[in-house]
């Protein structure tokens, strides 16, 4: 792994073919999957420690999607070769992103954890202050710094609070809360623990930053936010919760009440939104708003739904961002009162459309059904009151996919649609490379558990 990153970066920055350096990046990372996939996952599912990395299902699972995900990012920004603006340095950025989250899932400390989690902020701030389109990046950018930063300030200082008392940060160790608190500052201690992985998934009320980073990012910054980072947290967060097992939170269904009424809040928020990546950006939050309060539950099947949900939401997200770029191509405008009649335009990337909202609503037999029905009984099994944002959550994630779906593809075409700059080939590739594999995982299901 570690000879391919260095060879990607010799062949980027002598190579005289630009186009030969940039399919060499995709090759780099499909070698990083390998890697992981022969070495890691020798003996399936059976945690193990290689060379100082600690791998389980989880790890390796979030691992293999980086790779796949990051060389469909590749694919999918032959928009930036051809106007022939800092291609090595856009593909410099792509590959050292994809191998500080690959980090953060092999580690077995506390502070490498916090160092590569931190990390992978850079090459993401630079793929949108570099690469992206408006001027308002800038806005977006420092949004983005300055959630993460002050979400993740607190959880340095307990870290370095958690070495003092124990003397080892070790994420394979079961901890115990402090013997000398209470139970209000155990749980204020806990609340400022998850607090960078809630701004990092993120929940309802810390989610400003996600739109506007979004709305700026290019093709393959959205893809990697939505796909990646937003993963990055609910790793975290269940590592967390899993280490720290033996905390009772006073304020645990709190959290969760807060979790599910975010999600329907931005599923409302989604049915008014006119520009396309909004709306999905938004419908984000909404899922990982379910994901967290899977997670909260404290039940297995809720830790299992909520992978699960993490895998499928990564491969729906991502290609409908992928889509949205098609379709701002096509009109030059990201509008959905623009985007209109591509059914009689462009029949096929319709079908595509259709498609990944499917995936993206939980449609069967996406791996996102099987989620959402194990979440959904995890979180009923903590109390029946959450039946009615539950119902609210999954009915309005059908209407606004829908509403994205038959906004942009039926009535009358607009003018500002060229309907004879077609859609290659490499572009239904990457459609159907995040299609296939959310329906083919549902097969290997109870591996998850």
């Amino acid at each position: 792994m570690l000879a391919s990153l260095v060879l990607s970066f010799l062949i980027l920055v002598f190579s005289g073919s630009k186009k030969w350096a940039w399919y060499y990046s995709v090759w780099s990372l499909l070698c990083m999957y390998l890697f992981v996939l022969f070495y890691f996952y020798s003996f399936f599912g059976i945690p193990n420690v290689f060379l100082g990395f600690f791998s389980d299902s989880l790890s390796v699972s979030l691992i293999l999607l980086s790779c796949w995900i990051s060389s469909l990012m590749v694919l999918s920004s032959n928009s930036v070769m051809f106007i022939n603006f800092n291609i090595r340095g856009f593909l410099g950025c792509i590959v050292v992103l994809n191998f500080m989250i690959m980090m953060v899932f092999l580690q077995t400390n506390f502070i490498l954890f916090y160092i590569f989690f931190e990390g992978s902020l850079i090459p993401t701030l630079l793929l949108i202050l570099i690469w992206g389109y408006q001027p308002e990046r800038l806005q977006a950018g420092m949004y983005m710094t300055i959630y993460t930063i002050v979400g993740a300030l607190p959880f340095l200082l307990n870290l370095v609070f958690l070495l003092k008392v124990n003397g080892i940060l070790s994420l394979l160790v079961k901890w115990k809360a402090p013997f000398f608190m209470s139970g209000f500052m155990v749980s204020l201690w806990w609340f400022f623990l998850l607090l960078v992985f809630f701004v990092k998934l993120p929940l309802f009320i810390v989610h400003l930053w996600l739109p506007k980073a979004h709305v700026e990012a290019p093709v393959a910054g959205s893809m990697i936010l939505a796909a990646l980072l937003l993963k990055l947290g609910g790793y975290g967060l269940l590592r967390v919760i899993l280490s720290f097992s033996s905390v009772k939170m006073i304020f645990g269904q709190v959290f969760l009440v807060i979790s599910l009424v975010g999600g329907v809040l931005s599923s409302l928020v989604c049915m008014r939104q006119v520009d396309m990546k909004s709306l999905i950006a938004y419908s984000s939050v909404g899922h990982m708003g379910l994901m967290a309060g899977g997670m909260l539950s404290g039940t297995s099947w809720g830790f299992c739904g909520s992978v699960m949900m993490m895998i499928g939401h990564a491969f729906s997200s991502s290609g409908l961002f992928f889509l949205a770029n098609l379709f701002y191509s096509k009109s030059s405008s990201r509008s959905i009162t623009v985007c209109k009649g591509f059914l009689c335009v462009l029949p096929m990337l319709s079908l595509s459309l259709f498609l990944l909202c499917c995936v993206n609503m939980a449609a069967p037999p996406s791996l996102n059904l099987l989620s959402e029905i194990l979440m959904i009984i995890s979180v009923l099994s903590v109390s029946c009151l959450f039946f009615l944002p539950l119902a609210f959550l999954s009915f309005l994630v059908a209407v606004y996919s829908l509403f994205l779906y038959t906004s942009t593809q039926h009535g009358e075409s607009s003018t500002f649609v060229n309907p004879f700059n077609g859609v290659g080939v490499v572009s239904y590739l990457i459609i159907f490379m995040h299609w296939i594999p959310a329906q083919l995982t549902l097969l290997i299901g109870g591996l998850f558990f």
